[in-house]
């Protein structure tokens, strides 16, 4: 049965694009396996995003990257149109066809109704911040998007260490796309996007101090930050999928409040009740953990709560 929780990362796949996304948990997803692990963990609505983009989608021509983000993004419109009450969609964009990415952007809003836009933390060999997609961020802006994060792996990472990239370098290339957004002047110009983040942060937050102390060396550093590094970090929300537990979100609430954390599982490749469960030992108030639930993710898309 549907309840009151929102879960702000909930990943979903076109049936005929499952291979290019690398398999995996992608291959046996249905829309009502979403809808059953909702309703088993008494979750009234999911906002629906693509998941890791494999870095080979960088290499294609953008003809390609321009039909594969349309085949989302109205697939993902279609799970929206039939069950409004229980989805929204933030719309993929490739970013790195930046026409392409401006008119995915009016017809995703315009025609899908989409109710925010879903980008990686890189695009092959480029972060967010870099100035070639200041068109698309200032467009964002004056739409006053909500811009979901995710994270992926940049060309110079692939394959390092022989383990799961998933397990060291998304949380890395999390801290490289923030550091980029600051530091590319797309923060402080871009004030009407509600930006979101993925796993806590990734390692961003245990790295506060140290960069507090290297930022101070640059020049023009304070009018990116005009009321301070850690202000910046505190508009910025993130999620907890994959990060339900003491340590990353005791980080996380070091350095922002409670009211920029959402619930996420990260649904396939992350369950719902083990992420509520590693909740339990995160040292949250009643009322905290009630906004983490929903309350924060209604403040970003009120649709959310009106089923």
């Amino acid at each position: 049965m549907a309840g009151h929780r929102i879960d702000i990362h909930h990943h979903f796949y076109p049936p005929d694009l499952k291979d290019v996304l690398g398999g995996g948990p992608t291959r046996d997803w249905t829309v009502q396996s979403s809808l059953d692990e909702m309703d088993a963990n008494e979750f009234a609505s999911v906002a629906l995003s693509a998941s890791s983009i494999p870095t080979a989608w960088w290499r294609h021509d953008d003809d390609w990257l321009r039909k594969t983000v349309r085949r989302f993004n109205e697939f993902g419109a279609e799970m929206v149109k039939d069950r409004p009450d229980r989805f929204a969609l933030f719309a993929f964009l490739s970013m790195r066809d930046v026409d392409g990415s401006l008119a995915e952007i009016e017809y995703v809003f315009d025609t899908l109704g989409a109710d925010g836009v879903g980008i990686a933390t890189s695009f092959g060999d480029k972060w967010p911040g870099d100035g070639e997609f200041a068109p698309i961020f200032d467009e964002l802006d004056r739409r006053g998007a909500l811009v979901y994060v995710h994270p992926t792996v940049p060309f110079c990472c692939e394959g390092l260490l022989g383990v799961s990239s998933s397990l060291v370098e998304y949380p890395f290339d999390t801290a490289r796309a923030i550091l980029s957004l600051l530091l590319g002047g797309t923060f402080i110009r871009c004030r009407n996007i509600r930006f979101v983040f993925c796993h806590a942060g990734g390692v961003l937050p245990a790295l506060t101090g140290r960069i507090e102390w290297g930022t101070a060396r640059i020049e023009g550093f304070p009018a990116l930050t005009p009321d301070g590094y850690r202000a910046e970090l505190a508009r910025l929300h993130f999620d907890t999928a994959t990060s339900a537990n003491p340590i990353a979100l005791g980080a996380l609430r070091a350095v922002v409040p409670v009211s920029q954390i959402l619930f996420g599982s990260d649904f396939p490749y992350g369950r719902i009740g083990p992420t509520l469960a590693g909740l339990d030992h995160c040292g949250l108030t009643k009322a905290e953990r009630a906004a983490v639930e929903r309350g924060n993710a209604l403040r970003l898309v009120p649709r959310l709560g009106a089923g």
